[in-house]
């Protein structure tokens, strides 16, 4: 029998068993689940503000095993341990030919029934894949983190920071975290979080990971000028969700910064006053999902960043035992937990 963490209707996430796994297609590899994250997408699902009925998944950031491969799977063979990430586009259409390796096409039949399950199935040929190999350095549950790794790197390739740039980052979620864990490897300065929850700023502020945590309000707005100073931040990053906190961090960033958003809205501005754009001749830089980034040698280039990062990235993960589930979607929720992992 399997385990399952099934999502039946908006509001309705259920703990099943099933007496077998999906049968391996054409161009899958099957994964033993080890651990998966709760992801914003999967509470957006369970909330009901996104359409589960479009969904070919739920569950789209784990670790695993490769039990099986189909003859015309790519890469991977029995045994290896992998995990989720955007590895693989078809290298001809516009998008890849442009540019834009992450809008190559939908990955809604890529995982099959995703990761919320003890056994799923993955698409893996020569033009298309989402998996990656885990280093023996690197533990299943912190390798599960790959595929939103992938997302906050990209966002912090999107920073396009120098040494030493100050960098200030709106959003005390996984995403805006590990996206300054990022940066923090690529060299930045100071690094200045913001949040407006006080029990999820003290939870960042005991990880030990940033040179600040400030609330979004004046007492914070003057920890980041007294830490940048008075231009401002180099960089921000929008990373909350809140369509308004975009004006806060278009006001911090400094005359001639750059602004990343790496946020998904449900939402518009009103009264938005573009004239800073112009004013400060600020350049706005967005940051969707995954993308692909691979070493000279084919390796994940995330998964190395996460390799030299792993001890910050443990510290915003809670981890759940399966029986657990139903909690980790709670605390994931209400924001007690900065990064919900279960593990099978």
């Amino acid at each position: 029998m399997l385990k399952k963490i099934a999502l039946l209707a908006p509001g309705d996430l259920q703990l099943q068993t099933v007496e077998e796994g999906p049968a391996l297609q054409s161009g899958t590899v099957k994964v033993h689940v080890s651990a998966c994250g709760i992801c914003g997408s999967d509470l957006a699902l369970l909330n009901g503000t996104r359409d589960m009925t479009k969904e070919l998944y739920f569950g789209h950031e784990f670790s695993g095993v490769v039990t099986e491969t189909a003859d015309d799977s790519c890469g991977f063979q029995p045994g290896m341990r992998v995990a989720t990430e955007l590895a693989r586009t078809c290298g001809q259409c516009w998008n890849c030919r442009n540019g834009l390796p992450n809008y190559c096409r939908s990955m809604n039949d890529a995982l099959l029934p995703g990761g919320f399950t003890e056994e799923t199935l993955v698409h893996s040929t020569p033009d298309y894949g989402f998996l990656s190999q885990i280093p023996d350095t690197l533990d299943d549950i912190t390798a599960s983190l790959l595929e939103p790794a992938n997302c906050a790197y990209h966002i912090a390739m999107q920073a396009n920071i120098k040494p030493g740039d100050n960098v200030v980052v709106f959003g005390l979620g996984a995403m805006g975290i590990i996206a300054a864990i990022m940066l923090k490897q690529l060299g930045a300065g100071a690094i200045v979080c913001v949040g407006r929850r006080p029990a999820r700023q003290e939870k960042a502020r005991q990880t030990g990971i940033f040179d600040a945590v400030v609330g979004n309000d004046e007492d914070g707005m003057a920890q980041i000028r007294q830490i940048c100073g008075e231009k401002g931040a180099d960089v921000t990053i929008e990373a909350t969700g809140s369509p308004q906190v975009l004006t806060d961090a278009i006001r911090v960033v400094r005359s001639g910064g750059r602004v990343v958003v790496g946020s998904v809205y449900h939402g518009t501005i009103r009264d938005f006053d573009p004239l800073p754009i112009f004013r400060k001749e600020l350049t706005l830089a967005g940051a969707k999902g995954p993308t692909v980034y691979r070493r000279t040698d084919g390796s994940s280039a995330v998964m190395y960043m996460m390799e030299r990062a792993q001890n910050d990235l443990k510290k915003i993960i809670s981890v759940y035992d399966y029986k657990d589930a139903l909690k980790a979607f709670e605390d994931a929720k209400s924001g007690e937990a900065i990064k919900a992992v279960i593990t099978f």
